[in-house]
């Protein structure tokens, strides 16, 4: 019997595991690596840097919150800007935009995990990636409930290493006021544009609240559970960046911080710990963003295909016994595979913030035109200047990428 036929997707993710999902669609690699980069940027301000930069995230954040409660489909953002707009082909672009840069982020994480893996065992690069991207295509494959329980599990253990962090740097926090007084004033203009240019990079350690949305057909009464699991996400997530952050500013200097490749590693040497347990806990938050990705490109071409006729219907397919797009998956896992093994990723990686700033900002101007054209929708609706804030940001936050790019060239 033929099992790949028109099956449904199975709303089998209760709302605890959502919660702990998006997290770690957040959380990923950013908390062990743009540290170091934004404590070069702000030094011991680089905790407010994190907050600030949760407040422009927030404003996006929410409304995509609400578009999955009116919108509760798997193509998350190409669901929003074809019910907003109408416009097949936008939403077509979009739905690429979003899949590319999944598959792009997935690969780029991927090969990032096989450097960091290094640090423990000296294995072979390739056999590694492709090893990790096929186990991790697998969990995608055998169903959603499954993937989030991974994922689950994954972000325990991520956080248990950050929570380590607390432990061991706690102590240094009393030296804040001192440290503080010694800094430059925050009104001076080398603290302000640190200050500005450090959040600029701490709203990347943010992305990942969109890839919840992509799980909305999968989750059970997603009406509360999204716009809880995604507000549980943010706070969480804001409440390790500052107090690691600081933890880290008060244990190492800005420099050694933004000279290191591991800077939270160092911080555990720099305390007279071993670095390995940290180490080898953050591998297991790095691979939830690969995974997510896989997870989420592959919801992207479902739905498209569904909806849209925006690829191939084949790639639509809902198979009956996993619940899954398993065609979608396999073909984004195969896609994946040769991105890690014949093209350079990093160069690729660098477009992908444009493009998630771009959905972002589409997104926000779909959910003003259906608030103004539509009823509100039961169980999550926000403000209209939620989104209409969240725009206009999206598109400082562009701006800002092309000014610094062409400043640094």
């Amino acid at each position: 019997m033929n099992k790949i036929t028109d099956a449904e997707l199975k709303r089998s993710v209760p709302a605890p595991l959502l919660a702990l999902y998006g997290l770690g669609t957040i959380l990923g690699a950013g908390i062990y690596v743009l540290i170091g980069e934004i404590a070069g940027e702000a030094g011991i301000y680089a905790p407010l840097t994190f907050l600030l930069a949760s407040i422009v995230a927030a404003f996006t954040a929410f409304s995509f919150a609400e578009l999955a409660v009116r919108l509760p489909r798997s193509g998350g953002p190409v669901a929003y800007v074809s019910e907003a707009f109408g416009c097949r082909w936008l939403s077509i672009i979009t739905g690429w935009m979003i899949a590319a840069t999944g598959i792009v982020s997935a690969a780029t994480i991927t090969t990032g995990f096989a450097g960091y893996f290094q640090i423990f065992l000296s294995w072979p690069d390739l056999p590694l990636m492709i090893g990790l991207v096929l186990l991790l295509g697998s969990i995608a494959a055998v169903g959603m409930k499954g993937t989030a329980w991974f994922m689950g599990i994954t972000t325990v253990a991520g956080v248990s290493g950050l929570i380590i962090i607390l432990m061991v740097t706690a102590g240094n926090f009393s030296e804040l006021p001192g440290r503080l007084s010694e800094a430059q004033p925050l009104s001076s203009s080398s603290a302000l544009s640190g200050i500005v240019l450090g959040a600029f990079l701490a709203f990347y350690a943010y992305i990942g609240f969109e890839d919840i949305v992509h799980v909305s057909e999968e989750a059970k009464n997603v009406s509360k559970a999204m716009p809880l699991a995604i507000l549980f996400a943010l706070i969480v997530s804001l409440f390790f960046y500052i107090t690691v952050s600081m933890g880290a500013v008060l244990t190492l200097s800005a420099e050694a911080l933004a000279d290191s490749k591991a800077p939270l590693v160092d911080v555990m040497k720099a305390e007279g710990y071993s670095g390995n347990i940290l180490g080898a806990l953050s591998l297991f938050i790095i691979v939830n963003g690969a995974l997510a990705q896989i997870v989420m490109a592959s919801r992207v071409l479902h739905d498209m295909g569904r909806h849209l006729n925006g690829v191939p219907k084949w790639l639509s397919r809902i198979n009956r016994r996993t619940h899954t797009p398993l065609t979608a998956t396999l073909l984004i896992v195969f896609i994946i595979i040769l991105l890690v093994t014949l093209l350079p990723t990093e160069k690729l990686a660098q477009a992908t913030s444009f493009i998630i700033l771009i959905v972002f900002a589409l997104s926000n101007f779909a959910l003003i035109r259906l608030k103004r054209n539509t009823t509100t929708p039961v169980g999550f609706s926000v403000p209209l200047i939620v989104p209409y804030a969240g725009a206009i940001l999206c598109i400082l936050m562009i701006a800002g990428q092309f000014f610094v790019s062409a400043t640094s060239h």
